[in-house]
């Protein structure tokens, strides 16, 4: 007898398509697709690490809620801001689904900008709720209109990504504060690119029971390979949210590496200056070209959109530079800041590409 599978599967789970990302089959020798850091974690602290895990038993299961790990993400954020403030995820990806989990019924609304991060979608698709959009390209995220579209679809939560992905913008302070006195659902923001961008809703935590900011160790701290992200809310937020965490959820080299490197976090901010000056130069060379729109970015990728990006992408990854494309109106781009060396190599293509000498586009051996 042969089962339909698909017949015993959830309704929601049916209909889903996973998470592939970008479908690219090419080589490449450089890779600014993915947002990730240019820097890897240093070899003086990887090598510590190593020695902590040969000094540690790994056939007994990590401590349950990861306290000190907690602690420790309290202690750096410097907010006022307590261990029974902090929950801790496999990547901020697991804490994005934790907050679905915890308040998303099936059919109820979930907000957020469009373009923006698609796990918002995918989980909220995935409890059964109804995804919405406001559209950050006509200008939607202003007081009225979202208060506008708040009374008319009554969102249980809403997610701000800021600086944005894939946008690399910071939504506007005074409309998200504005926000929080006059909603009464829960308001999240995504501050995965924070340190790049200066600025932090942190500090209202304390102030808003209904306002959560989720983080992540992949970006500025250089990590993505060890998926730690994090969320910070009130105590009474967070005291439900706590509720759907899966005991040893964070495995024990994750939890010393992420403590590891909040001690260095000096070596970090010194990487995160390095970054921003690069975006700079990147982006003020970027813009000298009529035929598409450079997005200004507090993020660690710089965002072009127009028609002449699919050509632009083409001339990257025939030189063994691989960047990340979106199948938009207009079409769009989105290249992550590198090293230097790397950075100069992308404007040193870009230079040819802006001459428009298509002789020079032949892919390369590299």
């Amino acid at each position: 007898m042969k089962i339909d599978i698909k017949e015993l599967a959830r309704p929601e789970v049916a209909k889903i398509k996973p998470y592939k990302g970008e479908k690219d089959n090419q080589e490449y020798r450089m890779n600014l697709s993915g947002n990730e850091s240019p820097y890897d974690l240093p070899l003086d602290i990887k090598k510590e690490v190593a020695e902590q895990i040969i000094e540690n038993n790994l056939n007994y299961y990590p401590k349950l809620y990861s306290e000190s790990l907690r602690c420790k993400i309290s202690e750096y954020l410097d907010y006022n801001i307590d261990c029974n403030q902090v929950i801790v995820g496999n990547g901020s990806d697991e804490v994005l689904s934790m907050l679905i989990d915890t308040f998303i019924n099936p059919g109820d609304n979930v907000l957020a900008a469009a373009p923006t991060f698609s796990m918002y979608q995918f989980f909220t698709e995935l409890a059964g709720g109804n995804y919405h959009n406001f559209l950050l390209a006509n200008n939607e995220f202003n007081y009225q209109s979202m208060i506008d579209k708040i009374n008319d679809i009554d969102p249980k939560i809403i997610f701000l990504c800021s600086p944005n992905n894939p946008t690399g913008e910071l939504l506007s302070k005074e409309v998200i504060l504005k926000l929080i006195d006059n909603y009464s659902g829960i308001l999240v923001i995504d501050e995965a690119y924070a340190e790049f961008s200066g600025f932090s809703f942190l500090e209202y935590v304390n102030k808003h029971n209904n306002l959560v900011v989720t983080r992540t160790f992949s970006k500025a701290f250089g990590l993505a390979s060890i998926r730690l992200g994090y969320l910070i809310g009130n105590k009474d937020l967070v005291q439900e949210v706590a509720k759907v965490v899966k005991p040893y959820n964070i495995n024990s080299i994750t939890s010393l590496i992420g403590k590891t490197i909040l001690r260095e976090s000096n070596v970090i901010e010194q990487r995160v200056n390095k970054i921003v000056k690069e975006r700079k130069k990147l982006y003020d060379e970027l813009i000298k070209y009529d035929s598409w729109n450079v997005f200004p970015s507090s993020a660690n990728f710089i965002y072009i959109e127009g028609s002449k990006t699919t050509e632009f992408k083409e001339m990257l990854n025939n030189e063994g530079i691989k960047i990340r494309s979106f199948d938009s109106k207009p079409p769009a781009i989105r290249i992550t800041v590198g090293k230097e060396e790397d950075n100069k190599e992308v404007i040193s293509i870009f230079k040819k590409f802006k001459e428009g000498n298509k002789s020079e586009w032949k892919k390369s051996s590299f």
